[in-house]
């Protein structure tokens, strides 16, 4: 079976109003413009999509809104998990018929770094997905004692488990779930900042905030890795860094919603507890993309 994510997919911004309220009608602008830039699919209501600050009611209205809108253009997987299991297995018994061609979810919120429970969360919401099911692996919510063979082990037991999204900075560890896998895992790596690391580690894909404002930089580090030109690859990710660097040092969240903004794509602001820029922060962060010559609008 083919595997659904494959290429560079932005994890995308849930546009609100300037009133913090979900803004449907901003969403078909944000997904016009990346996927006339190439984006090879979407992945909904994680952590740049700010899912944990919003309600069943909201996740579910924005996946059914983003469905709509791509149109059957590119894959959408809709990320289920970051309050209850019964709020994420609730949305994963919806997702199909929202038009979501996958679900995903992180660890259970109250038994982190616990591999059982992981299990029967990631067990419960596979089981009642039509759509096949990716864990989201975040480095603070693993249990180090469990190796990568105990982890697919474990993982045999669950329903509808498709591949995982790797946000991680241990590579060590991705390769071994690759290889271990032997083909069978739909692998995807997170870190923006390490994307060409990942593809070199076998990843098939990378989920990332920062593809929502630099989707063309890394569809093109992308291309010339499968095409053997590792150092235009490289020389990409370094550009690529220079302005991750500048929008860890304001508010990654904040600073992508500021740029879009500056781009005719407003989402409006984060919710809180994510801080928007101080007038000093954006000020900052122009005259930075400035500096590296990086085209604000």
């Amino acid at each position: 079976m083919p595997k659904l994510v494959q290429g560079i997919w932005p994890a995308l911004c849930t546009p609100f109003d300037e009133g913090l309220e979900l803004a449907p009608g901003r969403v078909a602008p944000l997904v016009r413009h990346l996927v006339d830039a190439g984006s090879d699919g979407f992945f909904i209501t994680g952590g740049t999509g700010e899912g944990r600050q919003m309600s069943v009611a909201e996740r579910r209205r924005m996946c059914e809104t983003v469905t709509r809108d791509v149109a059957g253009q590119v894959p959408v997987v809709f990320h289920v998990g970051g309050t209850t299991t019964e709020d994420a297995v609730l949305l994963a018994s919806e997702a199909g018929a929202l038009g979501a061609d996958a679900v995903a979810s992180v660890a259970p919120a109250n038994q982190p770094n616990d591999l059982a429970a992981a299990v029967r969360h990631y067990a419960a919401i596979g089981g009642v997905s039509e759509v096949p099911f990716y864990v989201y692996w975040l480095a603070r919510d693993v249990d180090g004692q469990v190796s990568p063979g105990q982890f697919l082990e474990a993982m045999d037991s669950v329903p509808n488990f498709a591949g995982i999204k790797f946000t991680d900075p241990n590579f060590f560890v991705f390769q071994q779930l690759v290889d271990l896998a032997g083909g069978r895992l739909n692998a995807i790596t997170g870190p923006d900042e390490m994307c060409v690391a990942g593809f070199v580690m076998g990843s098939d894909g990378a989920i990332g905030s920062t593809y929502n404002i630099m989707p063309r930089m890394f569809l093109r580090m992308y291309d010339a890795f499968r095409n053997g030109r590792i150092q235009e690859a490289m020389a990409l990710q370094v550009q690529a860094n220079r302005v991750i660097a500048l929008l860890i040092s304001v508010g990654v969240l904040a600073g992508i919603k500021k740029m879009l903004e500056w781009r005719g794509v407003p989402v409006g602001p984060p919710r809180p507890p994510t801080a928007r820029l101080s007038a000093e922060e954006e000020d900052r962060l122009r005259t930075g993309l400035e500096a590296l010559d990086f085209d604000v609008v």
